[in-house]
């Protein structure tokens, strides 16, 4: 596994992260919560050390899946990533709030389902603009203080946010949507990461799994999954898009045939291969997937092979 610091923190990130929405059992279909901590388990056996997870995720169900499986670890080499600013409860839905109660409580709860102490890398899940940033980023900064958090980052942030959040508390750290599939990052953050030594963390990385080159024919999810027609990954599943998808990963397959490795890290590796890149972010359900994911941490694209997949991927290079 190969590993970077992340931006301008004392964190030694592995380049796979282990992403754990789908853990939480509520946006892309039904888990085992043993096979999720199996997974947790075999994946930081295979080098990965970075777990991300949220609240909202299953409504804290992931992170206390992740907490399951921290007791079983050493708590000192793993790095802990969850989120702040957007929660989800059942009498409540999902909503936003970075005012100072809202933030203890939520601290205090995500603290309790991990069963730990403190939270490696602590997120603004989204902007809260119910409050002001610096109401926000000042109370992070008190609880950083406190000994609860060691490092802050912010996702989906804009650069201009970031520089109001950081006048309040030391951002390290960015949480974007990247992929082959999602290349919005690439017209002004990853600039602004690379100057301000910010680390990237991408999400979506492979697509939610179209890019893994498993589903042979376009797929139809049912109501509530974040990749049907009216989900979060919608564009990488639309029937518009799938004839110029599915050219893209027999470009992808090609060159992983090339290493003889799986078609996913073909994927994975592109998005590593970008000069701001920290980690790449990868959701799996099972130890064989974390497995093969985390292998592909242990070699990077020729620029041959990077330059092959950008063409193959122009359809959907930022306009």
């Amino acid at each position: 596994m190969i590993y970077r610091k992340l931006g301008n923190s004392d964190l030694n990130c592995s380049v796979i992260g282990l992403g754990t929405w789908a853990m939480g059992g509520d946006s892309y279909g039904k888990v085992d919560d043993d096979v999720s901590v199996a997974t947790l388990l075999a994946g930081v056996d295979a080098g990965i050390n970075l777990i991300d997870t949220a609240q909202p995720y299953g409504m804290g169900h992931s992170e206390e899946v992740v907490g399951r499986a921290l007791k079983q670890l050493d708590r000192s080499k793993v790095i802990v990533a969850t989120k702040f600013g957007s929660y989800k409860y059942p009498e409540t839905g999902y909503f936003r709030d970075g005012s100072v109660k809202t933030l203890r409580e939520g601290l205090e709860g995500s603290l309790k389902r991990l069963g730990t102490d403190y939270i490696d890398l602590y997120q603004c899940h989204w902007p809260c603009t119910n409050v002001p940033i610096e109401e926000t980023f000042t109370e992070i900064e008190k609880m950083r203080q406190e000994g609860k958090i060691r490092v802050v980052g912010v996702s989906n942030f804009s650069p201009a946010e970031m520089d109001e959040a950081n006048k309040y508390c030391k951002i390290s750290s960015l949480q974007p949507p990247y992929s082959l599939l999602d290349r919005g990052f690439e017209t002004e953050l990853e600039g602004y990461c690379i100057e301000k030594n910010i680390g990237v963390l991408s999400y979506g990385s492979i697509g939610a799994g179209v890019l893994t080159g498993k589903y042979k024919e376009r797929p139809v999810f049912p109501a509530g999954d974040t990749r049907n027609d009216g989900g979060f990954y919608k564009n990488c599943f639309s029937e518009e898009n799938w004839p110029k998808v599915s050219a893209l990963v027999s470009v992808l397959q090609e060159v992983a045939e090339a290493h003889g490795v799986p078609t996913v890290h073909a994927a994975i590796n592109w998005v590593l291969a970008n000069p701001s890149m920290t980690v790449a972010l990868v959701g799996a359900k099972t130890p064989e997937q974390v497995r093969m994911n985390a292998a592909a941490g242990s070699w990077e694209l020729t620029a041959e092979e990077k330059a092959k997949i950008d063409e193959a991927a122009k359809p959907f290079a930022v306009k």
